[in-house]
C-alpha cells in the first residue's frame, strides 16, 4: 500500500467515527476471484465474503434496489467481468442480490461474459443486469452524437438480448457531466450511477445515485466506509469525476 493509500484509509476511519447513522448505501466492486483472476481489480472472494458478513451483522439488509432511507446496502459490479459468472454459486449461497453493470461491446471479449452466459445470470433472481455503455469510452470525450449513439446501443443491445427493459447506467471511469446526464435521460436510463461517495438518499442530481468503491478495503476500512466515511473524500472525487461540460 502506498503513502497516498495509507492516508486515505486513516482519513476515512478518523471520519468515520464522527457518524453514527445507518444510512442506506450502494457499494461496488470490479470482479471477483478464488483462483483465476480475470482482473486487477478483482477482489478475493475470502474478502467479499467478508464484506457481506460485516454488512449483515451491523444490522444492514442486502437488497436489489434500496427504498428506505436507513438500512439497506445495494451491491453492483462494474465491466461483466468473467469472475462474477465463475462464482455466482457463491451469490447464490450468501442469497444476495447484485446488480450488474455491463459493457455491451464486451461481451465475448476475453476476461468477460459472453450473450450466452450473460442471459444465463439474467434469469437467476439474485443479477439485475444493467448498462455500463456499449464501448467503455470516456464519454466527455465524445461528442454529444457520439454519446448518444453509444448509450442508445448499449441499451438497445442488453434489451435485445435478455428481452427485458434496462432504466440503469454508470459510466465508464466514472466521468459524467451535465450533458452525459441529460443524454442518458433521453435515452430511457432514469437511475444513474456514479463513482462518487454519499448515501442513497442524498443525490448528487435528482436520480444520479452515489457509489462507494469497496473492492481492495480492509474489515476496518469497510466498516467505516459503510457509516460514510469515505465521504471526507467527497470533494476530491467530484473534482475527479465530474468534468464540467
Amino acid at each position: 500500500m502506498n503513502v497516498f493509500s495509507n492516508i486515505r484509509v486513516f482519513l476515512v476511519r478518523f471520519y468515520s467515527f464522527f457518524l453514527s447513522n445507518r444510512k442506506s448505501k450502494v457499494i461496488f466492486y470490479h470482479d471477483l476471484h478464488s483462483d483465476i483472476k480475470y482482473t486487477d481489480m478483482s477482489t478475493p472472494l475470502n474478502l467479499f465474503v467478508e464484506h457481506v458478513n460485516i454488512i449483515r451483522n451491523s444490522g444492514y439488509e442486502i437488497v436489489n434496489k434500496i427504498n428506505k432511507e436507513k438500512g439497506q446496502i445495494e451491491i453492483s459490479f462494474d465491466d461483466g467481468f468473467l469472475g462474477v459468472y465463475d462464482n455466482i454459486n457463491v451469490i447464490r449461497d450468501l442469497n444476495i442480490p447484485i446488480q450488474l453493470f455491463v459493457v455491451s461491446s464486451y461481451l465475448g471479449r476475453k476476461n468477460h461474459i459472453n450473450k450466452d452466459q450473460l442471459l444465463e445470470l439474467s434469469l437467476l433472481s439474485q443479477v439485475t443486469i444493467s448498462s455500463h455503455t456499449h464501448n467503455h469510452y470516456r464519454l466527455d470525450s465524445l461528442q454529444e452524437n457520439e454519446v448518444l449513439y453509444d448509450l442508445e446501443m448499449s441499451k438497445k443491445v442488453i434489451e435485445g438480448l435478455i428481452n427485458e427493459k434496462i432504466a440503469s447506467i454508470c459510466f465508464p471511469e466514472g466521468i459524467f457531466n451535465l450533458k452525459i446526464i441529460n443524454i442518458a435521460r433521453k435515452v430511457g436510463f432514469s437511475c444513474l450511477y456514479i463513482s462518487i461517495p454519499g448515501f442513497y438518499s442524498d443525490f448528487f442530481l435528482p436520480g444520479v445515485i452515489k457509489r462507494s468503491l469497496v473492492q481492495f478495503a480492509s474489515a476496518n476500512e469497510f466498516k467505516a466506509i459503510l457509516r460514510g466515511g469515505d465521504h471526507i473524500l467527497y470533494w476530491w472525487y467530484k473534482y475527479k469525476h465530474y468534468i464540467q461540460s
